[in-house]
């Protein structure tokens, strides 16, 4: 084949270089993405601007986001209204069904906030104490009977462990937990799940949560027979960082001489303690009733561990300890093991795992306004613990 002459390269080069009005339209598209760029920084920064002055504004977008992803939620193009009731965002008006999902007592309104947001969700209510950083959010769909729990910090460990419970308990007692429908994380990192709705309302008061003691008791012991039950080695339990934040809370003198020393007793037996799928949260607005039966919702500290957390939990804050330890005692005395401690151990040992983190949780909470709260809860943890040790406190 004939090489090109020199000016036969020339003339082919020049074919190739871009015209005048071809470089201006490369110009004006890199100007266009450009712009676009700036554009979408500059709203992604007003964004983060709003946000962290008004977590409802963090809670309604983030809900917007989920529904645009996930095909079991409906979804809006337009905006509508939503009017902030201390933790809640609600249109006007809101659907009956979604009534049980809101707070007991919401905070007072000072001149109601009113949101308008592209949002199909019939109520949003933020979690009580998330209201900052990492908002945590439920919202609710009475048309689809659908409910959609969003956690903006983005826990994915969190998430795992509710859809694990899901898989757990659902194996042994579907019925003791919303069904899952979906979940999933947005590009920005939070983690969403939806789960069926269920018709109930959640236990108001310490004395609802003793009557229900029982059956909840014998329940989660099908969901521990059912998933297997194992032994812990005490030393493997209360390890060496946690017997020094045992010593740090009884330095701090809310526990009693004789209580401290009876537990130092059982921590000197040694032995094992029985382990399974716990709830971890055991709390009166975690239980809702139905016609059906009991539901236990919020699984996010959920795993295995020692089955006497559940029990302790479950104790500290019923309205009728007595009779609430009476209900531990009969539902769970199972067969103890060879080396396992009594039952009773078991629960004291749990009470005062669980009260080991009074001295930790005392100085972050310092100045806090939730400090006066744990301080109550801290002493009623200790007279538990004393009345399953039979002492005074």
């Amino acid at each position: 084949m004939p090489q090109p002459t020199p000016r036969e390269r020339v003339r082919r080069a020049a074919l190739r270089r871009p015209g005048a009005a071809q470089v201006r339209a490369a110009a004006a598209r890199v100007r266009g993405a450009a712009g676009r760029a700036r554009g979408v920084w500059r709203v992604a920064r007003e964004r983060r601007a709003a946000w962290r002055a008004d977590p409802h504004v963090v809670a309604l977008d983030l809900v917007r986001q989920v529904e645009r992803v996930a095909p079991d939620l409906p979804r809006r193009r337009l905006p509508r209204t939503f009017v902030a009731d201390g933790r809640a965002l609600l249109p006007a008006p809101a659907p009956e069904l979604v009534h049980s999902l809101l707070p007991a007592a919401p905070a007072p309104v000072t001149g109601a906030e009113r949101l308008a947001a592209p949002v199909a969700a019939d109520a949003v209510v933020l979690a009580k104490f998330a209201l900052l950083g990492g908002v945590k959010l439920r919202a609710a769909y009475a048309s689809r009977r659908l409910t959609l729990a969003v956690d903006g910090s983005g826990d994915l460990a969190r998430q795992g462990r509710i859809r694990a419970s899901h898989q757990v308990v659902g194996a042994w007692d579907p019925a003791l937990m919303p069904p899952l429908v979906a979940h999933g994380v947005l590009p920005g990192g939070a983690c969403w799940l939806v789960e069926g709705w269920v018709d109930g309302a959640p236990l108001a008061t310490g004395v609802s949560l003793a009557t229900a003691a029982a059956e909840l008791l014998e329940r989660l012991r099908q969901v521990h027979v059912g998933h297997g039950v194992e032994q812990l080695r005490l030393v493997d339990w209360w390890d060496v960082q946690r017997q020094e934040r045992w010593w740090e809370t009884v330095e701090t003198g809310i526990v009693p001489r004789p209580v401290a020393d009876a537990v130092e007793e059982l921590l000197a037996v040694g032995g094992t303690v029985a382990t399974s799928w716990c709830h971890g949260d055991l709390v009166a607005s975690n239980v809702l009733r139905t016609p059906e039966g009991l539901v236990l919702v919020d699984w996010e500290r959920a795993g295995v561990a020692p089955v006497m957390l559940d029990a302790a939990r479950l104790h500290l804050f019923s309205g009728d300890p007595g009779r609430t330890l009476g209900d531990v005692r009969a539902r769970w005395a199972w067969p103890l093991a060879p080396g396992e401690l009594g039952h009773a151990q078991q629960l004291a040992l749990a009470h005062a795992f669980q009260l080991s983190a009074y001295a930790l949780r005392r100085a972050g909470l310092e100045g806090h306004p939730r400090s006066a709260v744990y301080e109550r809860q801290a002493g009623r943890s200790v007279q538990r613990l004393a009345q399953v040790l039979d002492l005074p406190v």
